[in-house]
């Protein structure tokens, strides 16, 4: 894996981190929602609100129409089911995607994970998963 598009209901600089240390030879990419309608974004991050739109649903930020056309190694939804995510999350390239066990669009990933109480776990959880899968996937 090169890529990895963690999606988050908000800023989460330590969960990037933790899934960064998790996968070290991996470029993280975080998207979240802003709640203001200026985009300040830089770098990795990328941020999405409703002026993002136009009235007939289109996507009109260029950064984020950047961020739908990437293809990622894998898809982290770390949210909350909000609408505006789960656009990216559908439209998403990604080569594997991992949710939440209890979601309700579970059609759209490829691995579903029981999120516990603690971030660290489920992201360590999320690796050993993965890991066993490749190995499988080599034999």
């Amino acid at each position: 894996m090169r890529t990895i598009l963690l999606v988050t209901n908000e800023e989460e600089k330590s969960t990037k981190k933790k899934v960064e240390a998790q996968f070290p030879n991996c470029a993280v990419h975080q998207l979240y929602i802003r709640p203001i309608k200026e985009d300040r974004s830089v770098g990795f991050y990328y941020t999405v609100h409703n002026v993002d739109f136009n009235l007939t649903g289109n996507l009109k930020n260029d950064k984020l129409k950047n961020l739908e056309s990437m293809d990622f190694d894998l898809l982290l939804d770390l949210s909350d089911n909000s609408t505006l995510l789960q656009y990216f999350i559908n439209r998403s390239k990604a080569a594997m995607k991992v949710g939440k066990l209890n979601t309700n669009c579970i059609e759209q990933y490829d691995l579903l994970v029981d999120f516990g109480q603690s971030v660290d776990n489920t992201i360590s959880e999320i690796f050993e998963k993965i890991t066993l899968l490749t190995k499988n996937e080599q034999v």
